[in-house]
């Protein structure tokens, strides 16, 4: 099931796929017209996933719990939309952030994690 988040919506419900999903290995790509689609981390664990509406941007935070010598964040300003895929089991599969230039961020979440 796919689904898309209103952007009034975006602090609350990104807070929720944060509690969520905190923890789980993830696989994040980019896809832009200018370099293609591109996989950019693999098997990080997710801290978090935000919305800045102030500034108007996402940021997604990778790394391990513990400690902060592993770690990928993600900002993604002007973000235009976000979509939450889920599977038919009702967990949480992947995210997807559209942003300028016919680009977007998708921030897989791994079956075993």
């Amino acid at each position: 099931m796919d689904w898309s988040i209103p952007r009034d919506q975006w602090v609350a419900r990104l807070k929720e796929f944060t509690n969520r999903n905190a923890g789980r290995r993830t696989v994040m790509e980019e896809d832009a017209p200018a370099m293609g689609a591109q996989e950019m981390e693999h098997d990080f664990p997710l801290r978090g996933v935000s919305y800045d509406h102030r500034d108007g941007r996402i940021d997604i935070m990778l790394g391990d719990m513990a400690s902060t010598d592993r770690h990928v964040t993600r900002t993604i300003d002007e973000p235009l939309s976000v979509d939450l895929l889920r599977g038919p089991d009702g967990r949480d599969q992947a995210l997807r952030i559209r942003h300028h230039q016919d680009a977007q961020t998708v921030l897989r979440l791994l079956r075993n994690g």
